[in-house]
C-alpha cells in the first residue's frame, strides 16, 4: 500500500511525470521544452530559460556569427518548438506551463538575429526581450490565443522581433554603443 502523500503510479507530480505515463517521447519532450531543465527552477523559469538562451547565442556566435546560418537555425528551432511546446502542455497538464521555456529560447534567438553577440548586445537583448515578453504590447498578447504550441511559441517570437528592432536601432545608430 502507498502512503497518502505518494502519487499513484502514472500521475503528475509538481511538473514531473511519473510511472507508466512517462514514456520516452514525453521524457525527451520535457528535456527539450524545459531547455535541459532550466524551466524547472522554482522561481522565474522564463528568466532562467532566457539566460540559457544568452549562453546558447554566445556559444553559437563564433560558429555562425550574424550570418544567415543563425537565421536558419533560429527558424528551425521555432518550427521544432511548436510541437514540443504543444506536447509539453499535454504532459504538464496545462496549455502554457511555466516550465516550458523553449519559447523563451526561440524568442531570444530572434532578438539576436543579425546583431553581433557582444557582451553589451547580449545584456541589452536580454533586458529588451524580458521587457517585451512580460509587458506583451499589441499584438503579442493576442498571439497567445493561437492553438496549441503556436500560442506558446509565437508570442515569444513576436517579443523577440520587437526586441530585435530596438536592439538593431541601438546597435546600428552611428557611433551609439559601438564596441
Amino acid at each position: 500500500s502507498r502512503r497518502s502523500d505518494e502519487p499513484a503510479r502514472g500521475h503528475r507530480v509538481r511538473g514531473r511525470i511519473e510511472g507508466s505515463e512517462a514514456n520516452l517521447t514525453d521524457r525527451i519532450c520535457v528535456v527539450l521544452s524545459t531547455f535541459f531543465g532550466l524551466g524547472l527552477v522554482p522561481r522565474a523559469p522564463g528568466t532562467a530559460g532566457t539566460l540559457g538562451a544568452v549562453a546558447l547565442v554566445r556559444f553559437l556566435d563564433p560558429a555562425v556569427g550574424t550570418t544567415g546560418l543563425f537565421f536558419l537555425l533560429t527558424i528551425g528551432m521555432v518550427f521544432l518548438s511548436v510541437p514540443l511546446a504543444g506536447r509539453a502542455g499535454a504532459v504538464f497538464g496545462r496549455e502554457d506551463p511555466p516550465q516550458v521555456v523553449i519559447d523563451e529560447v526561440c524568442g531570444f534567438c530572434v532578438c539576436m538575429l543579425f546583431v553581433p553577440a557582444t557582451f553589451l548586445n547580449l545584456a541589452l537583448g536580454f533586458f529588451l526581450f524580458r521587457f517585451f515578453d512580460i509587458a506583451k504590447p499589441f499584438p503579442i498578447r493576442r498571439l497567445e490565443s493561437l492553438p496549441g504550441g503556436w500560442g506558446v511559441v509565437m508570442d515569444d517570437v513576436m517579443a523577440g522581433a520587437y526586441s530585435n528592432l530596438c536592439l538593431q536601432a541601438l546597435v546600428f545608430l552611428p557611433g551609439f554603443l559601438s564596441g
